[in-house]
């Protein structure tokens, strides 16, 4: 047999072996690919900031901090009032201003906190919103994840112009 005759054949039975198993390979796939599946298990996508069921500050606030590793947070009462002092006090004046009724440290000092921040904002008629908006804000964003805060307060007033938001976030 001559060389180019031998290359030939060798050629022909590898494409017969190829084609061969190939073939099993397709009618294979095409069998499990016809086997139903009745519950296929579903993707599991971190939830975003409002896909959360309950739309509470505390809710919310701690959904966006569970997805940058820090705790969750809880409504305080203590922290309630500071806030809603401090959003009485901007309704009243209709001023966004951290010292619309006194200093953030004197109107916190009492609270005992050893760390503490406020938030403020004007503009959303719901705390969604506000929330979006400090999300966005570099320096809002990180009082937001104010690490080792356990407690928060969250309280809004208006004035028929406008309604005025304050959040104060804390730990021990």
């Amino acid at each position: 047999m001559s060389r180019a005759v031998l290359s030939t054949n060798v050629v022909i039975v590898l494409i017969a072996l190829i084609s061969s198993s190939h073939g099993d390979e397709q009618n294979l796939t095409v069998q499990t690919d016809t086997v139903p599946i009745e519950n296929p298990p579903l993707p599991r996508p971190k939830p975003s900031l409002l896909d959360a069921t309950d739309e509470t500050p505390a809710v919310l606030i701690s959904a966006f901090r569970h997805q940058h590793g820090e705790d969750s947070v809880v409504i305080n009462a203590a922290l309630t009032r500071v806030a809603q002092e401090q959003a009485n006090a901007m309704a009243m004046r209709d001023s966004l201003d951290h010292n619309a009724l006194a200093p953030f440290s004197s109107r916190i000092g009492r609270s005992g906190l050893s760390r503490a921040a406020e938030n403020i904002a004007y503009g959303y008629s719901d705390f969604a919103n506000s929330l979006k908006q400090w999300i966005n804000s570099a320096g809002h964003r990180a009082n937001l994840l104010l690490h080792g805060a356990k407690w928060i307060g969250v309280a809004h007033a208006q004035n028929g112009r406008r309604t005025y938001w304050a959040m104060v976030i804390g730990g021990k």
